[in-house]
């Protein structure tokens, strides 16, 4: 099995292969590839364009306002009709697009790793394509390399690789041939190579052991194919709500139809009634108006640099329960920093920024000496030093950016040191000795030896520890307690080097040469580096646990050095809390499923990890966003509610992903899931606002029909309501950005329908009190007056214009309408006087009189409507106090 060829000899390795030191003979490769197929990844059959344009059709939503549409035509609405056909092509076009992302990805893949690479067949090296190669080739990398296939490590000369496509771990790992134990996880297993990494450093020489589908960047694209993305929350809510619209619809227009034909009505009138309610009553302009809200939160999510690429995500994000996100690059930044400098008088700096605070103020006289060699044993270097220091471009290794910019706040001039110095030999790190130098003549011909390297080789080339009181011995007190503060720092997930020097004669070094002079140092200290906090992660894990939403890292890395950086937030995260790989392997997916909410550290994982902490989390009930950005996390962020890949990562995430963080900090995601919360609560006034109105008119025909009277309103008067309330306010309603409080509720549970209890009891509030407020008016008017045409009118004119002021009592469901924010929307103060115009319009200009079939009515009529509508205000505000507007409660953060 491939898996084990990391704990076995590189000699057996090659017999396993069938395989030698000369590689393959060409005739031999070309059989494995005729048998195995070529070193390429699985392309998935694709689906017709057709099939994939057709399917956009399928929704609950899109099929009821295809009855709509259809309604339209049979009673001559056509421009309706074609503004409606118009709005469901342009959603299906985007849906159209967004289909073809699975293709997409394994595209990407196949061309990430198509390249030539060099292999040695009978004996001798030679360039071939990378989908050529076969198991058992031995193939040579070297700096810059891209690793073709997955293979074992033969011969190496500091060799170091950098695997986050795979584990999502910046670091480069050194890789040589030695045996490991069975079980290790992919990011320790340092005696193997995976296709798609790259060579960082040195060189090396790889049999390889699986190619195509079998390497294990071949498995993740298996996964990408196989794993279906799940439907957002909007679109389950959307599916239950296109059900009732559609059954409570069909239901109450049919019973009305049935008892007024029944009544002996004209049955062509009946018919033409019931469609235009019908019309009337399948809020046609919801889809468009949600699609302009999911816009309007889109672009305030750009200005916060995160890309939406799927819209329904944005309302997505607003229920996400559970972020999972690698530590690297989302609260950290990716990049080395110096965190500590340790010296032999037990004193610390804490963080690079105080460097040049200290270096002002002369209280950096300890660390000198430390600072001086991991500046001058360096090979970093400042390509702009004409600029200012804040505008510098540095150079070279990560570790050695970090330790010269460390020195370069510092103050240390590095130019000028070189200067007083004569350099004599540079010895660069190497990975097999784990340790660099230079050696220098001072100007009082003096041999200047200095070292920088891993802790445990410095300390036992080391003799003493350099203090203030001289030289002491490593076995001291002092020396003791200086080891236990390193062994502290290694605790806490930092790296750690050491510094040491020495001064010889010239005669002497000249005597027993470099080699021999690398011993018997003075240790001047210790450096730790880290990768450091983003400055606002703090500020937003502490919001989104307010906001009962729940982090949870998942990492390539080790997990002390998760836990160190998580708890440095404030997550205090205790052992039990972490899970590893090697235990996940251990554990059934129902074992899982039930302990997975208990988690807040998942260390040591592989992408197949990835995808069962997902779904076991998605099983509790849990929404939940992954964060990602290499190969590696595809899978996942595919599975997850709400895929999040970040601007720096691969293509393929970000093909798999809904929303690209162009900044990858975590206080992106959060502001992402506050617009996500707005949009949400958007979509939901907008559904109220819709549909109450509508089904307040349903009311209407109902008492009507009870009762026996004439039909409350012409088909042609419900249709020009319905365009005075569904063509300006409810696209004004989609831009309202009121975030008060928002952050402070609890996510949406993952079965939670659009309207919840409090929003169906507002809902049933408003169908009773405007319903009733317009069957007064109809039953007393008629009653008075017996003119059936004025009293149509008068309802028309009520019902048109309290939709209008309804539309400010839902503008925000937190605060009340009686305060100096209700006229804070421009948009919706235009949409209600544009709407205003279409009603007054409608009223009193002749031509409109005669389609509309009105009667005049005049300023006695208009009080009566005003004033019905603000009785229908204040009890409408009442039932929104009562079920919304109440002091904001603390609810039980997330742990």
């Amino acid at each position: 099995m491939q898996n084990n060829f990391h704990s076995i000899p590189s000699g057996e390795v090659l017999e396993r292969v069938q395989s030698s030191k000369s590689g393959l003979d060409f005739g031999e490769s070309q059989r494995r590839l005729e048998l195995n197929g070529k070193n390429k990844l699985p392309q998935k059959e694709k689906n017709s364009s057709l099939k994939i344009f057709l399917s956009q059709f399928a929704s609950p939503l899109a099929a009821v306002i295809l009855v709509a549409t259809a309604f339209s035509f049979i009673i001559g609405h056509w421009a309706d009709g074609f503004f409606i056909i118009f709005v469901i092509l342009v959603n299906a076009v985007v849906g159209f697009i967004q289909e073809n992302k699975a293709e997409k990805v394994l595209q990407k893949i196949s061309e990430s790793v198509k390249f030539y690479c060099k292999v040695i067949r009978n004996g001798r090296k030679r360039e071939v394509l990378s989908e050529d190669i076969a198991v058992g080739d031995l193939i040579e990398i070297s700096e810059g390399d891209k690793v073709p296939a997955d293979g074992r490590i033969i011969g190496s000369d500091g060799l170091k690789i950098n695997e986050a496509v795979l584990t999502g771990e910046w670091q480069a790992v050194e890789k040589k041939d030695k045996i490991l134990k069975r079980g290790v996880a992919l990011a320790e297993k340092t005696n193997m190579v995976f296709m798609g990494s790259i060579v960082e450093e040195g060189s090396g020489i790889f049999a390889v052991t699986g190619t195509g589908i079998d390497t294990e960047l071949g498995k993740i694209s298996q996964m990408v194919k196989e794993e279906e993305s799940p439907k957002t929350p909007l679109q389950k809510r959307f599916f239950k709500l296109s059900k009732f619209m559609a059954v409570a619809v069909v239901l109450a227009v049919g019973i009305f139809s049935l008892v007024f034909i029944s009544r002996g009505e004209n049955a062509y009138e009946v018919l033409v009634t019931a469609v235009a309610l019908v019309v009337s009553a399948i809020p046609e302009g919801m889809l468009p108006a949600i699609t302009v809200a999911l816009v309007f939160s889109m672009r305030r999510l750009i200005r916060r640099k995160a890309l939406v690429r799927r819209l329904n995500a944005t309302e997505g994000m607003g229920s996400v329960s559970t972020i999972c996100m690698d530590k690297t690059g989302t609260l950290t930044k990716r990049e080395m920093q110096v965190s500590h400098i340790l010296t032999g008088d037990d004193e610390f700096i804490k963080e690079e920024d105080q460097f040049y605070d200290m270096h002002k103020s002369g209280t950096l006289e300890e660390h000198i000496k430390v600072l001086e060699i991991m500046t001058l044993v360096n090979s970093a270097f400042v390509e702009n030093p004409e600029n200012e220091l804040s505008d510098w471009i540095i150079r070279g290794r990560s570790t050695d950016k970090a330790l010269l910019t460390a020195g370069l706040h510092a103050g240390i001039d590095k130019e000028k040191l070189e200067g007083e110095l004569e350099l004599i030999k540079k010895i660069e790190f190497n990975s097999e000795k784990k340790y660099s130098a230079r050696i220098y003549k001072t100007k009082e011909n003096k041999i200047l030896i200095l070292f920088l390297g891993s802790p445990e080789v410095v300390l036992k080339k080391s003799k003493s520890i350099a203090t203030k009181k001289g030289e002491l011995s490593l076995d001291s007190r002092k020396g003791e307690k200086l080891l236990g503060k390193v062994d502290e720092l290694t605790n806490q997930g930092l790296r750690l080097l050491a510094c040491a020097s020495k001064e010889m004669d010239v005669e002497k070094y000249e005597k027993t040469g470099y080699e021999e002079s690398l011993k018997d140092f003075s240790l001047m200290g210790f450096v730790a580096l880290k990768d450091p906090l983003r400055s606002d992660v703090k500020n937003s894990i502490e919001i989104a646990r307010k906001a009962g939403i729940k982090a949870v890292v998942i990492t390539g890395d080790h997990r002390n050095t998760a836990q160190a950086i998580v708890n440095e937030l404030g997550m205090n995260v205790e052992d039990r809390e972490i899970m590893e790989g090697n235990d996940l392997d251990l554990m059934g997916d129902v074992e899982l499923s039930e302990i997975v909410k208990k988690i807040k550290i998942f260390a040591r994982v592989s992408p197949k990890h990835k995808i069962r902490i997902v779904k076991a989390l998605q099983q509790k009930g849990e929404v939940v966003a992954m964060v990602g950005d290499g190969v590696n996390d595809a899978p996942a962020l595919k599975a997850s509610d709400i895929g999040i890949s970040v601007g720096t990562g691969t293509d393929i995430a970000k093909e798999v992903s809904d929303i690209v963080l162009l900044n990858s900090s975590f206080s992106v995601i959060v502001k992402a899931i506050e617009q996500g919360r707005v949009a949400r609560e958007n979509i939901r006034r907008i559904v109220i606002y819709l549909m109450a109105d509508d089904f307040s008119e349903l009311f209407l025909f109902f008492f009507a029909v009870l009762i026996g009277l004439p039909f409350p309103l012409h088909p042609i008067q419900i249709l020009w309501i319905n365009i005075i309330e569904d063509s300006f306010p409810n696209v004004a309603l989609t831009s309202e950005n009121n975030s008060e409080g928002i952050m402070k509720e609890k996510p949406a549970p993952a079965n939670e329908s659009i309207l919840t209890a409090s929003y169906k009891k507002f809902m049933i509030a408003v169908f009773f009190i405007s319903g009733l407020a317009a069957v007064s008016l109809f039953y007393f008017f008629y009653r008075a007056t017996g003119d059936i045409e004025k009293t149509r009118t008068i309802v028309f004119a009520l019902v048109a214009f309290d939709s209008l002021v309804f539309a400010y009592i839902v503008k925000s469901f937190r605060q009340s309408v009686f305060n100096a924010q209700t006229f804070s929307n421009r948009f919706l103060n235009w949409a209600i006087a544009g709407s205003l115009v279409l009603l007054v319009a409608g009223l009193y200009f002749p031509p409109f009189q005669n389609i509309l079939k009105i009667s005049p009515i005049g300023w006695q009529e208009l009080g009566i409507v005003v004033a019905i509508s603000l009785v229908e205000l204040v009890f409408l505000e009442f039932s929104k106090r009562v079920l919304f507007i109440r002091k904001d409660q603390e609810i039980e953060p997330a742990c």
